[in-house]
């Protein structure tokens, strides 16, 4: 059985959950819009635990909770909120957030100036042809296949990514997302005794849901929304995300790329995640052709944010999870070996079907 946890771009008490270490004060407020079970913002607690013991910025999300019948296969979807940054303000915020080594060597790799150019496809205006699969570089200077500079100089983040970036208000009450659960009776919610070989580990998958809402998504998933005629211009598809400024295949660095420039193609070569410009490889994307482009490539335990799990297994954050929050903004506690907090060998299970999409906020 193929399960799937949607995740779209985008109410009651509030549960206020804190780090336990002082230097950890990522805060959590999460609200039942009334559906989900007492199990579920339980679970929902645990899983922002595990976030706050390892991303250590002074911020509050706010995340809405709610238990609803969705199709089947379906464990859950979440809807994130996001806001557009300039190019530059992103660069220099990540410039100035600096603190661990891949920091350092991530945001020095980024491009200089007001636009990032990029190896793109299925474009309205692609050169090769309407919605053509084959690539060409937008360097958002102008030329072939490039209406306007608007998707190179624009960053579409989730405000909760904002907040640890400090390019919005850390603490604001604004809600930064929507997560709802199946009310599939499928779960396992006690992770003490290991988890149920018939169920599912919900706090994992609740950790899982929380890290898209923390950033861990791809506008890729928009453009290959968008891959059929008439489709869009280049310059109308301003979903480049900040993990998507550290995603790199060896066409991008090739000719008429370079270090630094990201391939943000719809497409199945496999692209991979660098915190140095694309020089050294350190985990592989998925693609978007099996599993939506906002995950790790399936079922090669690189990390909880992989869109497959197996009955039976408990889910963990590891260090290629840590390492791709620290670049795009966060401050996290980085485990020095790959094999700590290393995810389980994952199965057949899958957790991810994405799809962006803008929506505004409120109250």
């Amino acid at each position: 059985m193929i399960y799937r946890l949607l995740q779209t771009t985008v109410i009651a008490g509030v549960l206020t959950l804190v780090a336990n270490q002082a230097s950890a004060s990522m805060i959590f407020n999460l609200s039942n819009q009334g559906s989900a079970t007492a199990q579920m913002m339980a679970g929902m607690a645990e899983a922002g635990a595990l976030w706050s013991a390892l991303l250590h910025d002074p911020i509050t999300v706010q995340i809405r909770i709610q238990a609803a019948s969705l199709p089947a296969g379906v464990l859950g979807h979440t809807d994130s909120f996001y806001d557009p940054y300039s190019y530059t303000d992103v660069r220099n915020a990540m410039l100035g957030d600096r603190s661990s080594a891949d920091d350092f060597s991530s945001a020095s790799k980024l491009q200089s100036g007001s636009v990032h150019s990029m190896l793109i496809n299925r474009t309205a205006n692609n050169p090769n042809g309407v919605v053509s699969a084959t690539p060409y570089f937008d360097t958002g200077l102008g030329g072939p296949g490039q209406a306007g500079p608007e998707n190179n100089n624009t960053i579409r983040m989730t405000t909760a990514n904002a907040k640890a970036l400090g390019l919005s208000s850390a603490h604001s009450i604004l809600l930064d997302g929507i997560i709802t659960f199946s009310t599939q009776n499928i779960f396992d919610f006690n992770r003490s005794n290991g988890i149920n070989a018939a169920q599912l580990d919900f706090v994992g998958i609740a950790a899982h849901e929380i890290g898209h809402m923390l950033g861990f998504v791809s506008g890729v998933d928009v453009l290959g929304g968008n891959a059929a005629a008439p489709g869009l211009n280049d310059n109308q598809l301003q979903f480049v995300t900040p993990l998507d400024l550290f995603r790199f295949s060896s066409r991008s660095l090739g000719a008429g790329g370079g270090i630094g420039v990201i391939d943000w193609t719809d497409d199945s070569i496999d692209k991979y995640f660098s915190a140095n410009g694309g020089t050294t490889p350190v985990a592989t994307f998925s693609n978007g052709a099996t599993y939506e482009a906002s995950h790790w490539k399936y079922n090669l335990g690189q990390g909880i944010m992989d869109p497959t799990a197996t009955a039976g297994t408990l889910m963990q954050i590891s260090t290629n999870d840590l390492r791709a929050f620290d670049v795009i903004g966060f401050d996290t506690a980085i485990v020095p070996e790959p094999s700590t907090f290393v995810l389980a060998a994952l199965g057949l299970l899958g957790l991810g079907f994405l799809v962006l999409r803008k929506m505004h906020r409120s109250d």
